[in-house]
């Protein structure tokens, strides 16, 4: 197993079709306490120790309470926010539920604004409008309450609908559906009351909110197109009169890497680059595969970026398997792996990556900028960076952990058909010990927008010397 899968990527069921109205459709008490059964029985045959932070004593106990709470038919909406809070106890990101596919389904209202949201004041600050959008207030405001419902509520409250290691991640993860959290949380119908804080002072604008096809269609008849997925996720600059080459990742995934790499690495040969910046920060992850590859360009003996990996096989392990294998000759080890009993363990030892030819390996300094939102694999490139001793990393100490749940398997509730993942394994970073629940810590610490500026300042200080 060589890769951890990416925390923003939702599940796409083998057999789901989403039909209209199913967002609404009620389920007896009787159907949502036996699902809320059938979750903990998942958990237990699949996750290698969904217990691991938070006391499974404790955990049954509020899996009562929250099956006594089913007093009346509810919605699956209704039933997701009970049940959600459930995972969001045990402290893994990869192990989830998602019902986001069957909101937007129902093209719901959309504020059309990104907001970035932290567990510490300032809690909500507004990015700005969606595209094609007019603002109605200034980009960067500070939000005090939507609705009269005070910032810092809407923020823990959003916070327990969302699984993760840690407060600030789950609080950003959440940034992304906002929309969702005030319809389903305020029933705010689309009507937005927007207390900010303006340098006059406090101010108060009344926002309405849109249909989500109405969004999409303006966005298809705007002149102005969005980026490639290529130009999305990886970026080259160059600072010639320092020598420096910056390469931005936003995400680890296959597609235009290759081209992209060789192409950055020519360039950065070719101009006699001297340093090179390489920036993670809101990077959540992707393939790890990418970060090996990544690794031949930089590194200068053979490498490996897990130590080892704890696998619990389960029956859904195996159905990923299948899926993934349908209409292909299974391999020895699938045949080996389906052949294995459901609820044994095994633990693979990673061996060293040999490194290949390259002659656009680069041999300068390198900085590597991180921050909270630097997650899953992209944080396993981190750490292996500061194992291996590569160069400088600036920034916060990052959100995903050195030593952490993945590689997530699907599942689906019986009556309600809620879809979610499980992770399915124990990753250790290269280096991380038994304790090591923590993330990647900088060698110098600094808040993530001030992280390329003090790089280009330690840059110049060493060209000086």
């Amino acid at each position: 197993m060589t890769r951890r899968l990416l925390i923003l990527v939702i599940c796409i069921s083998f057999y789901h079709i989403v039909s209209g109205q199913r967002i609404y459709r009620k389920y007896s008490p009787q159907q949502m306490k036996e699902d809320i059964d059938t979750l903990v029985k998942y958990l237990e045959d699949t996750h290698p120790n969904p217990y691991y932070r938070y006391p499974k004593a404790q955990f049954y106990q509020d899996v009562q309470a929250t099956k006594n709470s089913f007093s009346k038919d509810l919605s699956l909406l209704d039933f997701y926010l009970k049940a959600e809070p459930l995972l969001a106890k045990l402290d893994d990101g990869h192990t989830d539920f998602h019902i986001l596919q069957d909101y937007d389904a129902e093209n719901p209202v959309v504020l059309p604004y990104s907001f970035k949201l932290s567990p510490a004041a300032p809690f909500i600050i507004c990015e700005g409008p969606y595209q094609t959008i007019d603002a109605q207030f200034p980009v960067k405001s500070k939000i005090v309450s939507i609705n009269n419902i005070p910032a810092q509520k809407i923020v823990d409250d959003i916070i327990n609908l969302n699984t993760g290691e840690n407060r600030a991640f789950r609080a950003d993860f959440g940034s992304s559906r906002f929309y969702f959290y005030l319809e389903a949380l305020y029933k705010a119908n689309g009507n937005y009351q927007i207390k900010y804080k303006d340098k006059a002072g406090d101010k108060t604008v009344h926002i309405k909110g849109m249909r989500q096809i109405e969004l999409d269609k303006r966005k298809e008849d705007s002149p102005i197109k969005t980026s490639t997925a290529h130009e999305v996720n990886y970026s080259l600059s160059i600072i010639e009169q320092d020598k420096t080459a910056i390469i931005a990742f936003k995400n680890f995934d296959w597609n235009g890497y290759t081209a992209f790499a060789d192409s950055a690495f020519t360039v950065i040969s070719h101009k006699g680059i001297q340093h090179l910046i390489i920036n993670l920060i809101d990077n959540a992850g992707g393939d790890s595969d990418v970060g090996d590859d990544l690794f031949q360009y930089l590194l200068d003996q053979p490498f490996r970026q897990y130590e080892k990996v704890v696998v619990k096989n389960s029956r859904f392990l195996k159905q990923r398997l299948k899926a993934h294998r349908e209409g292909k000759t299974l391999d020895s080890s699938d045949i080996a792996l389906l052949a294995k009993p459901d609820g044994t363990v095994d633990t693979v030892v990673y061996a060293d990556i040999p490194l290949k030819p390259n002659p656009l390996r680069f041999d300068g300094s390198v900085y590597l900028l991180v921050n909270l939102q630097t997650y899953s694999s992209a944080a396993d490139f981190a750490q292996c960076f500061k194992h291996y001793k590569r160069g400088t990393i600036i920034g916060e100490e990052t959100g995903g952990l050195i030593k952490s749940y993945g590689d997530i398997v699907p599942a689906r509730l019986p009556h309600t058909q809620l879809d979610m993942t499980i992770s399915s394994a124990l990753y250790y970073d290269i280096g991380a010990g038994e304790s090591d629940w923590r993330g990647v810590v900088p060698d110098k610490t600094v808040p993530a927008e001030m992280a390329l500026k003090e790089a280009m300042k330690l840059i110049r200080h060493r060209e000086k010397h």
